[in-house]
């Protein structure tokens, strides 16, 4: 059954899975068990993530100071490609909380993509969490592939996402060109192609 609804969001491009907080957690978990300083001081990546829905952003985000991070650096796709693609409709979060953000544009919010960066205490309450990340529109539509992201991936130190399903041999050849070091977390069949072990 579960390899049937794999199947079937392969061949329809619906493979835009989030995933859970808790299998976030304790997967970050193990790697501090193993080195508890594998994050410390570095820039972590999430390029394939949407902040308004994902739980990577809010883990790494709350967990900030604890994993003692330099910068979070989370992307999001442009909520018109998702629809495209997907046939997702606009977030509560994306409808009303950013209607009262400064920066807010009703046309770039539909065809770019965003930008979320968390490395500073921007609201004054002396630590840094998830209450400080600060937004902005990139200026494409945030797809892993354009310059742009692959700017922010050569920047980052970690790289840490779900990748899409459909996509994830691209996106494997898109992290293995940096020889940084990445965390995804996907299907188990992903460690069967010939691009993880050559």
């Amino acid at each position: 059954m579960a390899n049937t609804t794999l199947t079937n969001a392969k061949e329809a491009k619906q493979d835009e899975f989030y995933t859970q907080y808790y299998d976030i957690e304790r997967e970050v978990e193990a790697y501090l068990d193993y080195n508890p300083n594998v994050f410390r001081g570095k820039t972590v990546l999430l390029p394939c993530d949407d902040p308004e829905w994902s739980n990577f952003t809010k883990y790494f985000a709350q967990n900030f100071e604890r994993l003692g991070l330099k910068k979070l650096i989370s992307t999001s796709y442009a909520i018109e490609r998702k629809q495209e693609r997907y046939g997702i409709q606009l977030s509560l979060f994306e409808t009303e909380f950013e209607t009262r953000s400064p920066q807010y544009d009703k046309k770039k919010t539909r065809s770019h993509g965003k930008i979320f960066v968390l490395d500073r205490d921007s609201n004054g309450d002396c630590r840094i969490d998830i209450n400080d990340l600060q937004w902005q529109y990139l200026k494409g539509d945030g797809d892993f592939r354009s310059k742009e992201v692959t700017k922010l991936r050569d920047e980052a130190d970690v790289i840490v996402t779900n990748p899409p399903f459909s996509i994830f041999r691209e996106f494997f050849a898109w992290i293995i060109d940096t020889g940084k070091q990445f965390l995804l977390i996907s299907n188990k069949n992903c460690i069967t192609y010939k691009e993880v072990f050559p």
